[in-house]
C-alpha cells in the first residue's frame, strides 16, 4: 500500500493535529504507512500512542535566531518571521524538508500550515494536498491581502507588493541552493495536486475566493456535560485566554450575576479563585460542546477559528475578544453574518455595553439561529470522509498507476 506523509510546520496547538487522527486511523486500518513530521512533539504519543504512525520532529528555526518584524499583518510577515528573513536560513529548512522525505520517500504528502515543506516538495515525486483553514491557506492573489482588523490604517497596496516581492527573492536564492525550482509568483508556494479549507464558506478567512473546496470543520470531541448555577438571566459560556483586561471582564460577569460558565486556558490559578462565585463558575475540564449549544444564552471567546465555528453552529451569538490579526478575521465575518459582536481592544466598557446587547437584542439572536438552520444536519465526520476521498483519488493504484 501507499506510504502518506502529514506535516505540521507553522502555528501553535492541537488544531493542526486534531483533525486528522480519526483520518489516520482509517488509513492504517486500509494498510497505508503513514508517518507525521510535527512542529511540536508534547503530545505526539497521547494523540498517536495507539497507531502504527511514526512521527518526526518538523525542520523549523527558533524565533530568537530571526530578524522579527512587527506587526504582523500580512502572509509575507508571517513567513519572514519564520525564517524566510534570510535566504541561507530558510536553504537549510528547505535542504531538512527534502532530507526527510528521502528518509521516507512518500507517494502522497499531506500539508497543514507548512510552507517550506511544501517549497521542499517541488523535487519530490509524491502527490500534493495542502489542506488548513482559510488562514493557512490564503488565495493566490497579489499582494495577498492585508490581516488587519477595519480599525487599523490601511495600508499601502505597493508597500504590500514590496515586501512580499522581497520575500520572494529570498524564496528563490533558497531554492537555487537546494537546486530546485524557483517561483515565477509569490502565490505559487503553495500550489498543490488539490487545497482543501477546513472552515465554512462564511467563515473563511479571505471571503469571495475563487474554486474554492470547503470541508467544513472537526467538531469537538464529547466533553463534560455543563452545570451551570442556579441563578436567573441568559447562561454566559466562556472560553478565554488570559489577556490585561481578562479581571475586569470577570468583575462585570459577577456584577451582572449571569449564570457562567468559563473554561479557561492557561488562566492563572489565583485569577479563578478570586473571581469563582455562586454566579460564576470554572471548569477544569473541557465542555460538550453539543451540550453548552443547548443550554447557553451568549459565548464569550477570542474567536479562535475552530471554537467560534462549532459555537456559531449552535446557533448562539457571540462575544468575541481577538488577540492577534487571524482572530480578528474571524470576529469580522462573524460580525458580518450579525450573529456577534467584536471587541478588539478589550476595553471594560466596551465588553460589557456589547454583551449587555448580545444578551438582550433579538436580532444577534435571530441571526446567529438563521446561520446554524443553513448547516443544520451538519456532520464533524464529513470533513474527515472528504479529505480521505481526496487522498484515495490522488494514492496510486494497484498497478502502480494514480487513481486519477
Amino acid at each position: 500500500m501507499a506510504k502518506i506523509l502529514f506535516t505540521w510546520e507553522l502555528g501553535q496547538g492541537t488544531g493542526h493535529t486534531t483533525p486528522y487522527i480519526e483520518l489516520i486511523s482509517q488509513l492504517e486500518d486500509q494498510g497505508h504507512q503513514v508517518s507525521f513530521a510535527l512542529r511540536s512533539l508534547h503530545k505526539a504519543h497521547d494523540q498517536f500512542g495507539g497507531f502504527k504512525t511514526k512521527w518526526y520532529q518538523a525542520p523549523m528555526v527558533l524565533p530568537r535566531h530571526v530578524n522579527v518584524i512587527m506587526p504582523i499583518n500580512t502572509y509575507a510577515k508571517i513567513l519572514h518571521n519564520n525564517g524566510y528573513d534570510d535566504a541561507g536560513r530558510l536553504a537549510s529548512m528547505i535542504a531538512a524538508w527534502k532530507n526527510l522525505y528521502a528518509l521516507i520517500d512518500p507517494d502522497l504528502l499531506v500539508f497543514d500550515y507548512s510552507p517550506t515543506a511544501m517549497l521542499a516538495a517541488r523535487g519530490s515525486r509524491a502527490r500534493r494536498i495542502a489542506i488548513g483553514t482559510g488562514f493557512h491557506l490564503p488565495p493566490d492573489v497579489s499582494p495577498i491581502p492585508c490581516l488587519q482588523s477595519e480599525e487599523d490604517p490601511q495600508q499601502d497596496e505597493s508597500e504590500l507588493l514590496a515586501f512580499e516581492d522581497n520575500v520572494l527573492r529570498t524564496i528563490n536564492e533558497a531554492l537555487e541552493l537546494n537546486e530546485l525550482r524557483g517561483l515565477t509568483r509569490f502565490g505559487e508556494l503553495l500550489d498543490a495536486d488539490e487545497k482543501l479549507l477546513r472552515t465554512l464558506p462564511e467563515m473563511d478567512h479571505y471571503p469571495e475566493r475563487p474554486n474554492a473546496k470547503y470541508v467544513g470543520i472537526l467538531k469537538s470531541p464529547p466533553g463534560d456535560e455543563p452545570k451551570w448555577p442556579a441563578c436567573p438571566g441568559p447562561g454566559v459560556f466562556a472560553y478565554l485566554k488570559p489577556f490585561s483586561t481578562l479581571p475586569m471582564l470577570l468583575a462585570t460577569l459577577n456584577r451582572k450575576r449571569h449564570p457562567t460558565l468559563i473554561f479557561g486556558d492557561k488562566i492563572p490559578p489565583d485569577i479563578e479563585r478570586q473571581y469563582a462565585s455562586e454566579s460564576l463558575r470554572f471548569v477544569q475540564r473541557p465542555l460538550d460542546m453539543d451540550a453548552v449549544g443547548r443550554t447557553a444564552d451568549v459565548a464569550i471567546c477570542n474567536a479562535t477559528h475552530g471554537a467560534t465555528t462549532q459555537l456559531l453552529l449552535s446557533g448562539i451569538p457571540l462575544l468575541l475578544l481577538p488577540l492577534h490579526a487571524e482572530q480578528s478575521l474571524v470576529a469580522r465575518n462573524v460580525e458580518r453574518l450579525g450573529a456577534g459582536l467584536s471587541a478588539p481592544r478589550r476595553q471594560p466598557k466596551s465588553m460589557e455595553l456589547k454583551l449587555d446587547m448580545l444578551c438582550n437584542m433579538e436580532t444577534y439572536k435571530a441571526s446567529a439561529r438563521k446561520f446554524a438552520a443553513s448547516y443544520r444536519g451538519f456532520r464533524g465526520e464529513t470533513l474527515t470522509d472528504s479529505i480521505l476521498e481526496t487522498i484515495t483519488s490522488l494514492l496510486p493504484s494497484n498497478d502502480g498507476t494514480n487513481s486519477t
